[in-house]
């Protein structure tokens, strides 16, 4: 079995945490627009207009001297917005000089984030960064870096194949009774999982809950270990093709535009608004590029081709099965599931202490600022 879990590491693609189900051939479709005021969904983002590509105004001039940027990243998908950024030159054309760092653990790149080690950090919502403005340190979440969008529902349950054959687990209403392996306690999965249970009449004693790395969850799934596994990309598909596990319901399915990584600036690069500001702009326009190329099918080759060379996901043919991570094209968080999800944080216990409000931490400023000059993203 050791040598197995090794292999299923191999490709993982690690998912921002506390964290893509099987698509077609094809690229996936473009999200579609969000109505003006979705459950669930952003706020207060721009409208959309065709010919938005074009900057609505010049781009800022570059930093002279550069300013050198330290980023943490955990060589997902996800953190597309810098890698196609950093590869196309458009942090460097405004003054500013990436040093990327990956560092597996979205706990530590957090620390480092809130602790002035790194200026830039991707990593998943949860409450820490809010009992650390508690605390009084002024971490600020400033943009998307993974929601499960339309057409990218980068995450799934999956049940095992002959559960589904015998009829025991049919639906997401069948999951009474039954063994539901999750990443930990208190992660990004916990608010999907709960809009489920209440959404069926369950509750968490109406299931056992067990916590697994993603490549165990494969794992458990072919020795059927687990009944059910809230798996993302690419072990998902790479379970679907090999049979050990099917698609029950996505993750835009059981909770759309669920926030459930972001883009954090430490507290003294988000006070350094020049330096903090031109990076928006930089990592805005590499959205957009990730956004044509998987939603448009526009540059996607060259697009593939930079991830594949910076993610743990370097099998290029894998990308024509996987459902990519969904980032908004415009950078726009989605606030009020944030404060949908820390509220649910706080009824399940996972939180202890003061914590900050949601304004106290999330800052629109920089997207805002990103838009002004760059328009809205033409969808």
């Amino acid at each position: 079995m050791g040598a197995q879990r090794a292999w299923w590491a191999g490709l993982l693609v690690v998912v921002l945490l506390g964290c893509q189900a099987a698509g077609p051939a094809a690229p996936p479709p473009a999200p579609a627009a969000p109505p003006s005021n979705p459950a669930g969904a952003p706020s207060g983002a721009p409208a959309t207009a065709s010919g938005s590509e074009a900057p609505a105004r010049a781009l800022p001039a570059p930093l002279s001297p550069p300013v050198t940027v330290r980023v943490g990243v955990l060589a997902s998908i996800s953190d597309s917005g810098i890698y196609i950024g950093l590869e196309r030159g458009y942090y460097r054309e405004l003054g500013l000089e990436l040093q990327v760092e990956t560092i597996p653990d979205p706990n530590t790149i957090g620390a480092m984030v809130n602790t002035n080690q790194l200026e830039v950090g991707g990593y998943g919502v949860n409450a820490n960064p809010f009992l650390a403005a508690a605390r009084g340190i002024g971490v600020k979440m400033v943009a998307d870096k993974g929601q499960y969008r339309p057409g990218f529902g980068y995450a799934a349950l999956l049940v095992r194949p002959d559960l589904m054959d015998s009829g025991a687990i049919r639906t997401l209403a069948d999951l009474r009774g039954h063994t539901l392996a999750k990443l930990s306690v208190c992660d990004s999965m916990d608010p999907p999982i709960q809009r489920v249970l209440e959404r069926y009449g369950l509750t968490r004693d109406d299931v056992q809950l067990t916590y697994l790395s993603f490549p165990d969850m494969n794992v458990a799934l072919a020795n059927r270990a687990v009944d059910v596994a809230f798996q993302i990309e690419p072990l998902m598909t790479l379970a679907m093709e090999r049979g050990i596990g099917r698609k029950l319901a996505g993750g835009e399915e059981v909770y759309p535009y669920q926030q459930v990584a972001a883009l954090y600036y430490s507290p003294a690069f988000a006070s350094r608004t020049d330096a903090a500001q031109r990076f928006m702009v930089a990592y805005v326009r590499a959205l957009r590029d990730y956004n044509d190329a998987f939603g448009k099918g526009v540059g996607r080759a060259e697009v593939v081709q930079i991830l594949a060379k910076h993610t743990t996901v370097k099998d290029i043919p894998l990308y024509d099965k996987l459902v990519p991570a969904g980032l908004d094209p415009d950078g726009r968080l989605n606030v009020q599931g944030i404060r949908d999800d820390l509220a649910l944080f706080g009824r399940l216990g996972c939180i202890t202490g003061e914590i900050a409000d949601v304004s106290q931490v999330v800052d629109e400023s920089f997207v805002n600022y990103a838009l002004s000059v760059l328009g809205p993203y033409a969808r």
